[in-house]
């Protein structure tokens, strides 16, 4: 047997114990795929602490084995397996239980996202509104049709509520949220979309979105909402390369 169809063979087998089994000894399979096993589900068991302690642990462990098994991972870095795991959740053919669970856990990945991810930016920034507006790399505005960010033990939700919520990375390097109203969603997923807008331009947009809304009001709301913003660091001006 060629060496190329035992690596085969033998990584198949600790993926699952179905498979053909590699002419490997049982004990050193036991070893490997108990270790293998435990890195992957403590990953996994770390990024959804909140996903964890709603379902029992019988299921728990299912999921993690049938994504250990059958999922095929497009990475080999152990920091994207929780991401790996969500695609794994949002591929699922059958209906979630409980509801929100697929949003869930998105909602847990994208913390630990915003928490590691790395800023390429290489223009000039400041955190003043007068200039061209960007929201910053370390920013991510995302819709839910269930209050996720509520969801725990005493809370579990089985009627949709749209749910607007900003996460993003603070100066200290701690990841935190707001929940946003849909004016201050749609601005900041305008500047995402169109980054080097200016106020006035980001106005005129708003405008067309909110014709019921004078001009005088969404200027000023939109103002108050950049200073905070930028004074979370949220929002930025910047130079063009």
């Amino acid at each position: 047997m060629q060496f190329k169809q035992v690596q085969q063979q033998f990584v198949g087998y600790l993926r699952n114990a179905s498979a053909i089994k590699p002419p490997v000894p049982d004990e050193r399979l036991a070893v490997y795929q108990e270790l293998l096993f435990n890195n992957v589900s403590g990953f996994i068991d770390s990024a959804y602490p909140v996903l964890k302690s709603l379902l029992d642990a019988e299921r728990w462990l299912q999921l993690k084995r049938q994504f250990f098994a059958d999922f095929r991972c497009s990475s080999p870095y152990f920091l994207h397996i929780a991401g790996q795991f969500l695609q794994f959740l949002q591929q699922s053919q059958t209906e979630p239980e409980p509801v929100f669970l697929v949003e869930l856990a998105h909602y847990e990945w994208l913390e630990l996202d915003v928490a590691t991810r790395k800023t390429t930016a290489v223009q000039q920034q400041s955190n003043g509104i007068d200039g061209l507006l960007m929201v910053s790399e370390l920013a991510e505005v995302q819709a839910y049709h269930y209050p996720v960010h509520q969801v725990c033990t005493d809370f579990q939700p089985t009627e949709t509520r749209p749910t607007f919520l900003l996460l993003y990375r603070d100066n200290d390097d701690e990841v935190q949220f707001v929940e946003l109203n849909s004016l201050s969603a749609l601005l900041l997923q305008l500047l995402q979309s169109q980054p080097g807008l200016n106020f006035t331009e980001l106005t005129a947009q708003l405008q067309q979105y909110l014709p019921a809304l004078e001009k005088q009001q969404i200027e000023s709301g939109a103002r108050q909402l950049l200073l905070d913003f930028a004074a979370k660091a949220v929002v930025h001006t910047f130079q063009p390369a």
